[in-house]
């Protein structure tokens, strides 16, 4: 991914296949939510350093490009966690799957969900 798919995915916004999060700091919890939701759909891209402004009308003023301030200690705690069944019950991405782009000097995770085949998917619990 490049600075300019960042921008492109930016310019249409969040939708089914795209999620921004600020991410500054650290792993945000709802991370695990948008991993599950795009895995059981149709996949998709989450990006950690971008702050979304939801009362902006106009799409280009909507994101902000913020960046993490420690990409690589973001990468280490999204591979332990994803790793821990207490938190994922599947993982279905590979190293490629993340990576860390730099966009005008500020670093972007970014990590590229794909559908899960239907046989990984998890049933509904039955009673």
């Amino acid at each position: 991914m490049t600075k300019k798919d960042i921008y492109q995915l930016l310019a249409q916004g969040e939708h089914v296949k795209l999620e921004c999060k600020k991410a500054q700091n650290s792993l945000p919890n709802s991370i695990w939510e948008t991993y599950s939701a795009f895995a059981n759909t149709y996949g998709g891209t989450i990006l950690l350093g971008i702050h979304e402004d939801i009362k902006a009308k106009d799409p280009k003023n909507r994101f902000t490009v913020t960046g993490v301030e420690d990409a690589e200690k973001i990468r280490k705690d999204f591979w332990n966690i994803i790793h821990s069944p207490e938190k994922v019950s599947l993982n279905i991405l590979r190293d490629e799957c993340v990576e860390t782009v730099d966009v005008d000097g500020k670093i972007v995770v970014a990590i590229s969900v794909p559908q899960a085949y239907y046989t990984m998917k998890r049933a509904p619990a039955t009673k």
